[in-house]
């Protein structure tokens, strides 16, 4: 009888007796944590809306639902065939659709037809374009003039992931906008290397930046006298692939954080920027971890950027990285 009462009455571990209570309470705090903060910031959604069809549905969703995204992933994309009123049909509903967002937008357009008329952004005046990718071939209508017409300036200047790839003629406004905020920056469009200078130099927050320069060799109506000193100090990645001569480029170039860069030239390419790029090596305090260079580089030339830069190069000869 004693040792049954002395099981009874033996005192038990108060950590025991009391943690478990503890991660219980503790469990349930997280919980709720976890579902008021789901809720406070909103559910994601991602979308392809290729067709007018896809696009009504998604907009009758969010109006029976009465769902506010917080962000939204939207592509859009069509075959060369389809035509230029279905698009503005759809871009119509898009805009319909930018209402019911709280903030963020992700919208990839990617179009191989003529584009519509230009539509008027109808959408939040809190939404913010997040990322913004246009892959777009016209016949009537040039890259410059989508940004210009579809997008605001407010809205462009929130973006922060930029990919653009498409065509323009000579003589089409530059590509003068509010870049301030953006990180990743990826053009594929018809420029001179001193156009991309001036958009460059505009990109003060840019982490990974790269540049197709396709389609002109020489000068351009929208070339400025000179391209203004291009100090950029969370610039980390540069990547260029063009067919003119870089050295006005090289050398307006402060870029004292860079640790990757990539240099793409035609074979024919002459002459090769060799000085313009010793000298920015030489002038910076950068410390390059890598290097690749692809154009006709002589085993001096080869020689040289070793004994500056600290690093033997990845030399290609072929046409592209």
């Amino acid at each position: 009888m004693s040792a049954e009462n002395g099981d009874k009455n033996y005192p038990r571990d108060p950590r025991i007796s009391l943690n478990l209570p503890q991660y219980f309470r503790f469990f349930i705090f997280f919980i709720f944590l976890f579902l008021s903060t789901a809720i406070s910031i909103g559910p994601n959604f991602q979308a392809s809306c290729s067709r007018k069809h896809g696009t009504e549905l998604l907009l009758l969703w969010l109006e029976r639902s009465g769902t506010r995204p917080f962000s939204l992933r939207l592509a859009l994309a069509a075959e060369q065939s389809a035509s230029s009123a279905s698009l503005a049909d759809n871009l119509s509903l898009l805009s319909t659709v930018f209402d019911y967002l709280e903030r963020f937008i992700s919208l990839d357009i990617s179009w191989a037809g003529p584009f519509p008329v230009p539509i008027e952004w109808t959408g939040s005046q809190n939404l913010i374009l997040h990322e913004l990718s246009l892959e777009v071939e016209w016949d009537d209508l040039t890259t410059t003039q989508l940004l210009c017409n579809h997008f605001q300036s407010p809205v462009l200047s929130s973006l922060m992931y930029l990919n653009l790839r498409g065509a323009r003629v000579d003589g089409s406004p530059r590509l003068d906008h509010d870049w301030s905020n953006l990180r990743f920056l990826y053009l594929a469009y018809e420029m001179s290397v001193m156009e991309c200078g001036c958009i460059l130099a505009q990109c003060n927050q840019v982490c990974n930046a790269r540049f197709e320069l396709v389609g002109y060799w020489g000068e351009t109506s929208n070339d400025p006298p000179s391209i203004a000193s291009i100090t950029l100090e969370h610039l980390r990645h540069l990547e260029i692939n063009s067919l003119g001569d870089l050295s006005p480029l090289l050398d307006a170039f402060e870029l004292n954080c860079i640790r990757t860069m990539r240099i793409s030239l035609p074979p024919s390419a002459d002459p090769w920027p060799h000085y313009s790029f010793i000298n920015w090596i030489q002038r910076s305090d950068c410390v390059l971890q890598e290097l690749c260079i692809c154009g006709p580089v002589s085993e001096e030339q080869r020689a040289q950027i070793v004994n500056v830069a600290g690093l033997h190069p990845i030399i290609s000869a072929g046409p592209g990285m």
